[in-house]
């Protein structure tokens, strides 16, 4: 079974306007520009025994010069994947994304800059 990538997600955001790939939105970590994101896979559970589907989270980091900007790009991206039902990325069907939690504000990092996370579960299968 193949997985989801972080560039997978990366297309699917600047698909829906929340910004450009290599710009402000990178499929890595760490991210080196400020008002910007980056995509990161975090430990998921095992695939599906029984069904073929998977289920994988990732990690949105956001770094932002102004917490209000970061607030409000963060706030994007969870009303574009929390709760959204069959849909396309990449060459997967997606069955449900959603936020396994609320937008954390991680305070900021050595300079200055307000650091944010948001972590999506994808439920999914290969097309």
């Amino acid at each position: 079974m193949k997985l989801i990538t972080n560039n997978n997600i990366a297309t699917y955001l600047q698909s829906q306007g929340i910004g450009t790939i290599g710009t402000n939105i990178f499929g890595e970590l760490p991210i080196d520009k400020t008002d910007s994101i980056g995509i990161v896979a975090s430990p998921s559970p095992d695939p599906n025994k029984s069904i073929d589907t998977a289920e994988q989270v990732f990690d949105i980091w956001g770094r932002f010069s102004k917490g209000s900007v970061g607030k409000a790009k963060m706030q994007e991206i969870f009303e574009t994947l929390h709760r959204k039902q069959n849909y396309t990325l990449g060459d997967f069907h997606v069955y449900l994304s959603y936020s396994s939690g609320t937008i954390d504000d991680l305070d900021r990092d050595s300079n200055r800059n307000h650091i944010y996370k948001l972590s999506i579960s994808f439920i999914y299968r290969e097309n």
